[in-house]
Parts: structure tokens; sequence; C-alpha cells
């Protein structure tokens, strides 16, 4: 007997499907046991079964034909990434094996472009191939490190905790990617906002009183200021054209000059040296090298191609060449607290806390406390960070108005006492 139903996964988001099952009580069993939780459960008619195919059926080999779809750039984004690993990593833990798990989320998966990625994966593995050796056909959805934890579960025999652990890691670098999308977008708002609260001014409020000035005082010299505002305003008003151009010609070599090795160089070293930047930066490299090198090292990776893959991980130069000198010193037979040490980079904590972890034979759990520990201080960091921006911008709308406002209100005085004499 065969039941429709909608379910809830572990990202909250809803899932439809059908299973086959004797009764309802083991139709929801089944539904539980892929790691989901059944919302509305109904049996199908029979027409309908005739028309309709199974969607989430462990029985037999499911082989449903999916057309390639035109895409550009990666099929799949970090979070949807996350979420597909943790839900494979659920099915496998509960007993199915990777070809049926991979056959329900090829027919729940609603991303055209992934579901044609997944479908590949199952080909690949039904021709007898490795389940990594698949994955490394597609670099641009599942990079080196992802790549190498699936290698080091398949030879451990511990895929479904490798994938638990990566989409773990998974989600732990989105959610800090996304406190600094959010810290940055008010900034960002209040400084477009008064930017366009300025350049309204200039454009259609001084020009009027430019007009009247001009015939109320009869060409008498106005006062400094008010004569570089509107000379400010002038050259706002008549050349705004070439402005837009300038700005965005800007904009792109901005862009470019980041594309750049030596763009790349000097923007990793504004990163650390930037008064109001380098703490909150210096964090977000240390959580992010310690939990991805924790990671890998709980998965089984040998502790070198951890940590080459941990220095890929950072994203910052000057702290990639540190970490490529603590490999070679750990490659020379070094315990890694030394070189991390020596590197002056890293907090003495974390020196302090992986020499415990490496006298005590926990060193992975003690690198994801590192993580857990320094995602908490990114968190008030940028908290802090934030909160001196904001009133810096707003205090600079409050000047740059304040001066228009004076700049205006002088020749009135002027005016008036021209008129009392």
């Amino acid at each position: 007997m065969k039941f429709e139903f909608v379910a809830v996964d572990s990202a909250g988001e809803e899932r439809r499907g059908m299973v086959e099952a004797p009764n309802r009580e083991l139709a929801n069993s089944q539904i539980k046991s892929y790691g989901l939780v059944p919302a509305r459960v109904s049996a199908v008619k029979e027409s309908r079964r005739r028309s309709e195919t199974s969607a989430l059926t462990v029985r037999g080999d499911s082989r449903t034909i999916v057309k390639k779809p035109a895409y550009f750039g990666a099929a799949i984004g970090g979070k949807g990434l996350a979420i597909f690993t943790r839900q494979l990593s659920t099915l496998l833990q509960n007993g199915l094996s990777l070809i049926k798990s991979l056959e329900v989320l090829v027919v729940q998966e609603k991303n055209p472009a992934f579901k044609w990625v997944l479908s590949q994966q199952l080909d690949n593995i039904r021709s007898g191939n490795t389940f990594s050796e698949g994955l490394a056909q597609y670099s641009k959805e599942f990079d080196s490190l992802y790549l190498n934890m699936v290698k080091a579960g398949e030879a451990s025999g511990t895929l479904d905790m490798a994938l638990s652990r990566l989409g773990h890691y998974l989600m732990k670098a989105r959610q800090i990617r996304s406190k600094i999308t959010q810290a940055s977008i008010y900034p960002a708002v209040v400084f477009m906002a008064s930017l366009a609260i300025v350049l309204g001014l200039m454009t259609f409020v001084v020009p009027k009183f430019a007009v009247i000035f001009d015939k109320q005082l009869n060409g008498e010299e106005l006062p400094a200021l008010t004569r570089v505002v509107m000379m400010l305003s002038q050259n706002v008003t008549n050349h705004w054209p070439q402005i837009v151009v300038g700005i965005v010609a800007s904009v792109l070599l901005f862009m470019g000059f980041r594309a750049t090795r030596a763009g790349a160089l000097f923007f990793a070293f504004l990163k650390l040296n930037f008064p109001l930047l380098k703490d909150t930066f210096s964090k977000i490299y240390v959580s992010r090298f310690c939990r991805t090198l924790g990671t890998l090292l709980e998965s089984g990776v040998p502790i070198l191609e951890a940590l080459n893959y941990s220095r890929a991980a950072v994203g910052n130069r000057f702290i990639m060449d540190a970490v490529d000198k603590v490999r070679n010193r750990v490659r020379d037979g070094e315990p890694l607290a030394q070189p991390i040490a020596a590197t002056g980079l890293f907090p003495p904590m974390v020196s302090s806390m992986i020499e415990v972890g490496e006298e005590t034979g926990e060193l992975p759990d003690m690198l994801n406390q590192i993580a857990e520990i320094y995602d908490e201080e990114v968190d008030a960091s940028i908290s802090s960070v934030t909160s001196v921006i904001e009133p810096i911008l707003i205090l600079m709308l409050a000047v740059s108005v304040l001066l228009i406002a004076i700049s205006l209100f002088l020749p009135f005085i002027k005016l008036m006492q021209t008129m009392a004499q």
C-alpha cells in the first residue's frame, strides 16, 4: 500500500513524497527513518498509484532519469550544500545504503541543477566507483576539503559520521559569514542614505538658494563656506554623468585591484592591522582555522593534509604563509603547539589549549572547543565594531547637513544687515 506524505526535514523545510508500507503506522516509521518528521500521511487511491511514481521508495532500483539543465557556476550554494550533507548523514545513520539515500535525496531535491548533479553521483556509484570519485568531478560544488573528508570517511568505514561532522562544519561556517554580512548591511544602508540626502540637498535645494542670493545681494561676495558649497553643488548638477561614470570606474578598478596578488596582499594586511577591524578578523581566522583542522583530524585525515586544507580555508595570505611554516615544522617532527605559538598570529590561549590537546590525545576536540570559544568572541566583536561605526556615520551625516545649512544661513545674515543699514 502506498502513502503520500508531507514532512519537515532537519532544516525546517517542507518535504513531500510517497512511501510503500502495509499500514499507516509503518509508513510513519519509515518516513521518520529518513530523518523527516511526518506532518500529514494519507493513503493513495488505486487510480493514482498507477499514474504516479513512488517518490521515496526503498525497494528495488529507482532509476529516475534527470536531464541536465542549463546553469552557470556552482549548482548549489553554501546553505543548500550544508542541508544536503546533514540529510545524507541522517539517512546513512538510520541504516539506508548510500544508493538508497541518494535516491531519496534526488527525488525530493527541488533545485534542478543540483538534482542533476546528485543523479550523476548515483550513476557513478552504480558503475562501481566510490562516492568521492564522483564528487571529484564536480569541484565547483564540492571543494577539496569536502572531498577529502568524504575520502577519509570511506577509508575508515565511517562515512555517516564524516558527513555529520562536515554538515556541522558547513553550517557553522555559513553562520559566521551570515553574521558578518548582517553586521555590514546596516552601516552600508546608513552610508548610502546619508550620501543620498547630501546629494539631494546639493542637487535640488542649494541651487534654488543660489538664485535667491544672486537676486537679493546684487552681486555682493558670498561668505567663503557658502561659495564652497555653491561650487560643489554646481559641479554635481552640471557634471553628474561624469560623476556616475567616475564612480562606476572606481568600483571596477577597486574590484580589479582586489583580484590581483598585490590587492589580495594589501587587503589581507589591512584586515590584520586596521585598528577597528584587526581584532574581529583575527578571531574569525582563528575560529576558521581551528574548526577546519579539528573537523579534518576528527574524520581521520592525516595532520599534514589537514594543515594544508585548513590553510586554504583561512583565506588570508599572511596567515596562510604562517600555516605553511607550521606545516613544515610539524613535518620535521615538532608538536603542533610550538610552531603555532612561534607565528605570533595566534593568541597564547590557542597554543596552550593545543598543547593540552596533544598531551591528552584529544587534539580534535580541543580544536573544536577553541573554535566555539572564538565564535562567541566574534559575535561580541562584530557587535562592538558595529556600535562604533553606526554613530560615526550618523555624525558624518549630521556634520554634512549642518555645514550645508550654515552655508545657506550666512548670506541671510548679511542680507538682513544690509536691509538694516
